[in-house]
């Protein structure tokens, strides 16, 4: 930390400027009282706010979730790490495992398509549900998405579901049926995707186009287990996808990342607000919270075996937001060390699930505050694979703190 000290006290003030503003879109401290912390340890910082008990009546399920392995990496064993978690998870009674569709970028380029992973998942394993978190719908013709997960379906004996993704990178649409064009009608595109795949499903024959503007009748093969496709939405920053998803009946897929929870609070409510004006059980839909997860038996262990391996995670995630015109693109590389120390500092006492079950127990309790259902681990964020599984013993015995939610017919 002297270091950064030393980068900040050399800023003009207008870098300082500019790194001021980019820290308030990620809801950072100010840098004067990043710099007050030596060594960029607890020495200096506020005290931690006091852990609270949990209560009788909190209940949370457990999953776990995949996001960024590193495609570049070469030689064999690169799925080691989601195979042996994924039997983990089925042993040990965690309710799904998620795998993501990620497309060119070494940061989440194991994941080019869930479904292929989703399959090999579904014949190691014999309970956890197996879920694409996320599948991108307007990147592929809604055919092709009922026929794959039909088959995930069948190999795991009824236990596929997906979380459905409007996208957000516009490299990723030379993927798309109908090219860049359908980028700026991604979210409608989703919406509609989601009805003709639960339609096709169910056995219906869904009238089709054929690339000479005619029309030809369309019932997909083999038919799944489930009679409806567990669904959720992935919704980030807007509030407009959770209401969205509420009308339709699904369930939600969030996270902590750029988002403060009292922002999250409300759109929890005002995702059951729309469930039940659309007819559904707000009841039944199911709030799902991605967070970073890494747990082991001491504090301040744990936090010097994350700090190095979340700070890139972090570096890596919000340097491809410099596709767009974001405060984090124009800070030059001291500014943005400064900025993700301050960020590794937020995520580890405030964001995610880091340190002793102990510990995280009042993030799980925020959780259930917050009105979620699930928090959805993710661990693939840098740490060794065998670090990250002796870590899975420690989450596990947070997991059993919280008795199983009753599934009441939720998806």
């Amino acid at each position: 930390m002297s270091r950064l000290r030393s980068r900040m006290s050399s800023l003009t003030p207008s870098r300082r400027a500019v790194l001021e503003q980019a820290m308030r879109e990620r809801n950072l401290k100010p840098p004067a009282s990043l710099a007050d912390a030596p060594g960029g340890g607890d020495a200096g910082r506020a005290p931690a706010a006091p852990r609270r008990t949990r209560r009788d009546t909190s209940a949370m399920d457990f999953s776990l979730f995949f996001f960024s392995g590193d495609g570049s990496v070469q030689g064999p064993g690169k799925y080691e790490l989601l195979l042996e978690s994924a039997r983990y998870a089925d042993r040990h009674g965690f309710s799904g495992i998620w795998v993501p569709e990620r497309h060119f970028v070494d940061f989440g380029g194991l994941y080019p398509n869930p479904s292929v992973l989703a399959a090999a998942i579904a014949v190691l394993t014999e309970r956890v549900q197996i879920r694409a978190g996320s599948a991108v719908l307007p990147l592929h013709h809604p055919v092709r998405v009922a026929e794959e997960w039909a088959v995930v379906d069948n190999l795991s004996g009824g236990r596929a579901a997906i979380s459905a993704a409007s996208g957000w990178h516009p490299n990723d649409f030379i993927l798309a049926p109908g090219g860049h064009e359908s980028y700026a009608r991604r979210k409608e595109d989703m919406f509609a995707a989601i009805e003709v795949v639960q339609r096709l499903w169910a056995g219906q024959t869904v009238e089709l186009s054929r690339a000479d503007g005619t029309t030809q009748p369309v019932r997909t093969l083999p038919r799944p287990l489930q009679p409806r496709l567990p669904m959720w939405i992935s919704a980030q920053g807007s509030v407009e996808t959770f209401t969205g998803a509420g009308r339709i009946g699904a369930n939600v897929l969030t996270g902590l990342v750029a988002q403060r929870p009292a922002d999250l609070r409300e759109k929890i409510q005002a995702y059951r607000e729309a469930l039940r004006a659309a007819g559904h059980d707000p009841g039944r839909g199911r709030v799902t919270v991605m967070v970073h997860t890494f747990l082991g038996s001491d504090d301040a262990e744990v936090k010097e075996q994350v700090r190095g391996p979340l700070t890139g995670y972090l570096k890596t995630f919000l340097a491809q937001q410099d596709t767009f015109d974001s405060q984090f693109s124009k800070l030059d590389e001291a500014e943005r060390d400064v900025m993700l120390a301050a960020t590794f500092e937020r995520y580890f006492d405030t964001l995610a699930l880091l340190g002793t079950p102990g510990r995280c127990e009042a993030l799980i309790e925020d959780l259930v505050d917050l009105g979620a259902d699930e928090v959805a681990c993710l661990v693939d964020f840098g740490l060794e694979p065998e670090v990250v599984l002796k870590g899975l013993d420690h989450l596990c015995e947070l997991k059993d703190r919280y008795r199983a939610r009753p599934r009441g017919g939720r998806e």
